[in-house]
């Protein structure tokens, strides 16, 4: 039996196999990952309890420690030996020894106390313990506390609560620093500034790291810290001394806990790269927050043991059922081998089924499965038919293929060419005018379409005279290959023949699909090794419907006309339109232009098209010296002209874009010389209101402040203002005086001074003539009209 029929005789007992397999196995892993996931949690859970206890029994210790220590300052406060030395007001040695050996009496039964003070302020003098001897503010070791008591902040210190400090030992101690919590009980309450005595409190850091060490011994070790924070992010205790007092503010696990609501609670958190279970409880009566960081593989080793013999045992469980699933697929496969086996017998090699087929599906397989086969086939046969000959007539032209050969009677067999390529052939383009319009009014998909159907309108009229094949090309035209065989080979016929074809193409196409096409005749093929070099020039020869127009046809004839000598390409004309382009003179410009088209229009296509551009920069390059000012505008119009010139297709619209462009200069021109009036009126107006107190301001002196023609200058203000300028300073003047007369008693002759005028008969006589009445007359008035409003 071959591996094919071995194959599908066993496909049954895969699947047989496969399925109970997959639910054993599945079965396995659900219920590994619940106990799994189950002794995780309860793990989880045990331990947020234990370190939530262990810190609540923490938190107690340290809410002992701080009553006992108010409660021992406050018995201080009323003790009477201590009163008297805090009270007194001068030196007295027995009072004072009697305070130091009460102090001491009382503070040396307490281990948790490292040492008390007591501050009489009026005498400038402590009693301290356990150095049991008396200082000056200024002599005493403990410098810090000193400043705390003394310095204006003392108002902000707290009142018994407990402040961590490093603080200095006495001369003569083991250690030269201590870590301590001060608590502070000052004699008045409302003005901490103005105190008499104080009572400090200092106690042992260390008795509260102990006392917390020994309730977290079981949990000690193994990379475990546990540590009280204040709520600034303050280490005031930790399992190492080094600890006391370092800044955590900025630790993840510490933000995490200060910022919760709860008051105790576990997550988990990294610390210096590594996963870690922090558990914290705060304190309210002493706004502390008392953490435990463990190592997540300290916590979860056990765990992770336990999940590994999990898996383990998981295994070994797998493997047994694999075991009995292939037993039992062997006993439940073995009749339906048996009965199948006998029919795949009967079937040759050529009729057998998929490999994969399992038997329930073989015989319908066999039977249907080479005809949907052949079905399929036939159909991707048709649909891709018209693509594969597209795709092989785009090779022969671009010569790619090579002709002939003996693959070329194969491949017009299968893609059913309609050519004999051992046949003299005729070529000839077809292009789609508008073709910028066209793409941005159809989509891709229904430019695919018209394409489509102008290429079966062009088979169905050429094939009226020749076989053909119409090759889409390109985006914007195809090539049509006509079969000659047996017709007249006259030229003269011949491209009348083919002329009256693209003209019937060109107005059906109009007609149906309002699409405008362009004809171009191309040459006769008598070899196929000419096919690339004729589809070369059909293609240049195409290119001077930029000249003919669109909806043309095209023949070799045109090139006769094309003057084949050295091209000149017309400077003085282009010099020409640039200046009438300065002087604004835009109809001038365009005949200018016209004229430099006549003169390169003959020329071949690369000459009139580079002519074109390289006429369109210059007009750019000369844009900044016919326009001043306005350069964002030009770029404007530049840009707006390069996105139009790709697309154009004849001279005829490349002219109506120049002129666009030659309208959009002028005008913007124009703008330019009417701001620049604007602005010199603007100018003389404003010289006049500030200088028309200078009896010499004048037309002159106006043209020579702003280094303009008098001449000039007076036309042009004429024309904006309907004033002179004589004319406008006078009833600048004018109604200066006017103000004059109506709001001050001046004398005439101060005004016309400040006005800028003389007294003379030429005065008066401007005078009535502006306002109707005489001088005297419009000052009486003036006069008579004050008074009345005089009340």
């Amino acid at each position: 039996m071959n591996l094919v029929s071995f194959k599908a005789r066993t496909s049954m007992f895969k699947k047989l196999l496969i399925s109970f397999v997959a639910i054993i196995t599945a079965l396995i892993f659900v219920l590994s990952s619940m106990l799994y996931y189950n002794y995780t949690s309860s793990s989880i859970e045990m331990l947020k309890e234990m370190k939530t206890d262990i810190l609540s029994k923490t938190s107690y210790s340290a809410v002992y420690m701080d009553t006992l220590s108010k409660k021992f300052c406050q018995s201080l406060s009323l003790n009477n030996s201590i009163i008297a030395f805090a009270n007194s007001n001068n030196e007295d040695i027995l009072n004072i020894s009697k305070a130091i050996q009460t102090l001491s009496a009382l503070a040396i039964p307490n281990t948790y106390i490292q040492s008390a003070y007591v501050y009489n302020r009026k005498i400038d003098t402590i009693i301290a313990t356990p150095s049991n001897t008396f200082y000056s503010s200024s002599d005493f070791y403990d410098r810090e506390i000193i400043q705390m008591l003394n310095l204006p902040q003392n108002s902000k210190t707290p009142i018994l609560y407990p402040i961590p400090r490093r603080i200095a030992n006495p001369e003569g101690s083991n250690t030269e620093y201590v870590n301590v919590y001060t608590y502070i009980l000052f004699d008045t309450s409302d003005n901490r500034q103005n105190f008499n005595s104080a009572i400090v409190l200092n106690v042992d850091a260390d008795w509260l790291r102990m006392t917390i060490s020994s309730i977290d011994n079981k949990m000690s070790g193994d990379g475990n810290e546990l540590l009280v924070v204040d709520k600034s992010g303050v280490i005031v205790s930790h399992s190492s001394p080094d600890m006391f007092m370092q800044q955590i503010a900025d630790q993840g696990y510490f933000q995490k806990a200060i910022s919760t609501k709860a008051s105790s609670g576990t997550f988990f958190d990294h610390l210096d790269h590594k996963k870690v279970v922090v558990s914290y409880v705060s304190s309210e009566n002493l706004g502390w927050i008392f953490l435990s960081i463990t190592p997540y593989e300290t916590v979860f080793s056990s765990v992770q043991r336990n999940g590994t013999i999990t898996i383990g045992f998981c295994l070994m469980i797998l493997l047994l059922g694999l075991f009995f699933a292939f037993l039992a697929s062997v006993k439940l496969y073995r009749p339906i081998g048996a009965l199948t086996k006998g029919i795949k017998q009967k079937l040759n090699q050529e009729s057998k089924p998929e490999n994969h087929m399992d038997e329930v599906s073989f015989l319908a397989s066999a039977f249907n499965g080479m005809f949907d086969k052949t079905v399929i086939l036939e159909q991707m046969k048709r649909d891709s038919t018209p693509l594969l000959k597209n795709s092989f007539l785009k090779q022969v032209l671009s010569g790619q293929v090579l002709l002939p050969s003996n693959s070329i009677a194969v491949a017009n067999k299968e893609l059913n060419i309609h050519l004999d390529f051992t046949n003299h052939l005729f070529m000839y383009l077809l292009k789609i005018d508008f073709y910028k319009e066209f793409t941005d009014k159809h989509n891709e998909k229904d430019r695919s379409l018209y394409k489509y159907a102008i290429a079966n309108i062009t088979k169905e009229i050429t094939s009226e005279h020749f076989r053909n094949e119409v090759v889409d090309t390109a985006s914007d035209h195809f090539v049509v290959l006509a079969d000659l065989s047996g017709k007249p080979s006259n030229p003269e016929v011949l491209y009348s023949t083919f002329y009256t074809i693209a003209h019937k193409i060109q107005h059906q196409v109009k007609q149906y699909l309002n699409i405008s096409l362009s004809g171009t005749l191309g040459y006769v093929i008598e070899s196929s090794l000419e096919i690339k070099n004729i589809y070369e020039d059909t293609l240049n020869l195409s290119m001077y419907r930029i000249k003919y127009g669109h909806f043309s046809i095209l023949t070799p004839e045109i090139l006769q006309n094309i003057d084949s000598s050295s091209f000149y390409f017309p400077s003085a004309k282009e010099k020409q339109l640039i200046d009438l382009l300065k002087l604004g003179k835009g109809e001038s410009a365009k005949e200018a232009y016209k004229e430099i088209i006549t003169a390169i229009e003959r020329s071949s296509y690369d000459n009139i098209i580079t002519s074109t551009i390289y006429l369109f920069f210059t007009i750019y390059n000369a844009l900044n010296h016919i326009v001043d000012g306005k350069r964002s505008k030009l770029n404007s119009i530049s840009i707006d002209f390069l996105s139009k010139v790709n697309s154009l297709e004849t001279l005829e619209e490349i002219e109506q874009t120049i002129f666009s462009l030659i309208d959009e200069i002028i005008v913007l021109k124009s703008d330019v010389k009417s701001r620049k009036r604007n602005e010199i009126v603007e100018s003389v107006i404003e010289l006049i209101s500030e200088n028309y107190s200078d009896k010499n301001l004048s037309l002159n002196s106006c043209a020579e402040v702003l280094s303009l023609s008098s001449v000039y200058l007076g036309k042009l203000f004429k024309n904006s203002t309907g004033k002179s300028v004589a004319e406008y300073i006078t009833a600048v003047r004018m109604e200066k005086i006017k103000q004059y007369l109506e709001q001050s008693s001046m004398p005439i002759n101060e005004i016309l001074e400040k006005c800028g005028m003389e007294k003379s008969n030429y005065f008066y006589t401007s005078f009535k003539k502006y306002f109707g009445i005489s001088l005297t007359e419009y000052r009486l008035n003036a006069v008579k009209i004050k008074d009345e409003y005089v009340p």
